[in-house]
């Protein structure tokens, strides 16, 4: 977890605001990796361009990647057992 100071109160005190990882920006090798898991499981499950199930895998991988899942294998298991939910 990251913590950055938000504004001070007083002159000897500071808040902590909290930030999830799963708020921080997904960076282009983070799309990278996401986007090669859903090419595989898109490849495999045989799905439509722009159907309502790519969609949803999409946002499948997205999130288990945000959770903190980086591993390719990992990500991989849980995307193809999303597609087939």
């Amino acid at each position: 977890m990251l913590y950055l100071p938000a504004r001070s109160v007083s002159n000897h005190s500071m808040l902590k605001q909290h930030i999830h990882p799963a708020d921080l920006p997904l960076f282009s090798e983070d799309l990278d990796q996401c986007q090669k898991v859903f090419d595989i499981v898109r490849a495999e499950m045989g799905m439509e361009r722009e159907s309502a199930k790519e969609s949803s895998l999409a946002s499948h991988i997205i999130h288990f990647y945000r959770q903190g899942i980086r591993n390719e294998h990992q990500l991989l298991i849980l995307a193809r057992t999303a597609a087939i939910c």
